[in-house]
């Protein structure tokens, strides 16, 4: 038996029982499940990549570092120091004279070497020196195994300092650039100013920013006197002994003009150059034959008191440090930071055949005490147009060959119109030397062709 629904407007036939089971059923209420909720994942982060480490500054040089503290102290007093610093146990006893209240005056009476009694006439730096013994030893030792390199230290020190501006002419130095050297002058007749300053102010990679100094201060003036018998050879690379002329004179200072003795003072009146008599006696300076070279500290390189000797009492105080703002390195390392990207410095046109005058691979580990080197014969005083050009024939001495390689590290051409028409001939004349004989011998064909016969 069937039972009819009607449900909506819509008729639905049911068996009977099944008809019995739904009436008896309640209602069924349905519950509408929500679809699953999407649950969105977060953004991807992205991490910036870690910038590469700064460019690690490149390693001062030790002669840089050992030279810095003098670098700047006047040609004559420079001439002194140089040569009397090989005889540090002279320079102990000149010390301990001074400090023990010795006259002065009566030093050209001791038995010291000649360089030595000249600088005792100048106490102040003979006590530093005397103070400062192991920086004296390593002085030493480096002039007489290579002093070459001590030369182009200071120059290269003079050069950066010059062109940071930190090195001026001032009521007691003139600064003179003649040819590829720097050259620092009494600026008072009859006087000698020793300059005091800081090493790690001095020399810097960049310009100080709104500040112009002062860098120096100076301790009493020095008579000039019969015993400045010794000048800087920078051509030669060393020191000459020189006669009592070569330096002072006729009521002011002689510029010898670089490379050697030029032709008069500078001084006269209205600052005009006085005529003299330059036919004096020049030679090298050379260590004495059989006595034992002096010996450095072991080491030198990396010992504080050697590389940062105690400074000279009374420099000028410290720049602002707002004008440290452009300077990322101070002393001595500045000069390798410099010529390493001279396009980079942003103060006065710097000298590049003078700032990348690198030392040898020897003056890099250090001096050589063992073995001195064999000192450059001047040139005669009075032929000035002979020794200038020099360097253009002839090969370059010892203490000149980085300074004529150098150049050419920053673009400039060093050798002669010949040399280099012979290079560049030499250069095309290259590929027609290999005419393409060994890749198509005339033999090769018939041995290939044989096995098959």
């Amino acid at each position: 038996m069937s039972t009819l629904f009607k449900s909506m407007g819509a008729q639905l036939l049911v068996p009977a029982g099944a008809a019995l089971l739904l009436a008896g059923c309640e209602p069924v209420a349905y519950v509408e499940v929500p679809p699953p909720a999407t649950v969105q994942a977060p953004p991807p982060v992205y991490y910036a990549e870690t910038p590469p480490p700064p460019p690690q500054a490149p390693a001062a040089n030790p002669l840089d570092q050992l030279m810095a503290p003098v670098a700047l102290y006047p040609d004559p007093l420079i001439s002194i120091l140089l040569p009397a610093s090989t005889f540090p146990s002279e320079i102990a006893a000149a010390g301990a004279f001074l400090n023990g209240g010795g006259d002065p005056g009566q030093v050209d009476a001791q038995p010291w070497e000649p360089s030595v009694r000249s600088l005792a006439h100048y106490p102040d730096v003979v006590k530093w020196m005397a103070g400062n013994g192991p920086w004296t030893q390593a002085v030493g030792a480096a002039f007489v195994s290579q002093p070459a390199e001590v030369m182009k230290a200071i120059q290269r020190l003079r050069e950066l300092a010059r062109a940071a501006g930190t090195l001026t002419n001032t009521p007691q130095q003139q600064v003179v650039v003649q040819g590829s050297f720097v050259e620092i002058e009494p600026a008072q007749p009859d006087v000698i100013y020793v300059p005091r300053y800081d090493p790690a102010i001095v020399f810097v990679d960049q310009p100080y920013y709104g500040y112009h100094g002062p860098y120096f201060s100076y301790g009493p003036g020095y008579q000039a006197g019969a015993w400045l018998t010794f000048g800087p050879d920078w051509g030669g690379g060393g020191v000459l002994i020189v006669g009592t002329g070569y330096w002072h004179g006729g009521g002011g200072w002689w510029h010898p003009h670089g490379e050697g003795p030029g032709p008069g003072f500078h001084g006269g009146p209205g600052g005009a150059n006085v005529n003299v008599n330059v036919n004096v006696s020049v030679h090298a300076w050379t260590y004495p034959a059989g006595r034992p070279a002096p010996r450095a500290p072991a080491g030198w390189q990396h010992q504080a008191q050697v590389v940062h000797p105690q400074l000279v009492a009374g420099i000028p105080p410290r720049p602002p440090q707002a004008a440290f703002r452009n300077i990322r390195t101070q002393g001595a390392g500045a000069v390798a930071v410099v010529a390493a990207n001279p396009a980079a410095f942003k103060g006065s046109p710097i000298n590049g055949s003078i700032i990348a005058r690198t030392a040898s691979p020897q003056a890099a580990r250090g001096a050589n005490p063992g073995q001195p080197a064999r000192p450059q014969a001047p040139s005669a005083v009075p032929a000035r147009p002979a020794q200038a050009a020099a360097p253009v024939p002839n090969p370059a001495p010892a203490g000149r060959q980085a300074a004529t390689e150098a150049p050419a590290a920053n673009g400039a051409n060093t050798r002669t119109p010949a040399a280099a028409q012979a290079s560049a001939a030499g250069a095309k004349a290259a590929p027609k030397k290999k005419p393409k004989k060994k890749p198509v011998p005339a033999e090769v064909k018939p041995k290939e062709e044989r096995p098959a016969q």
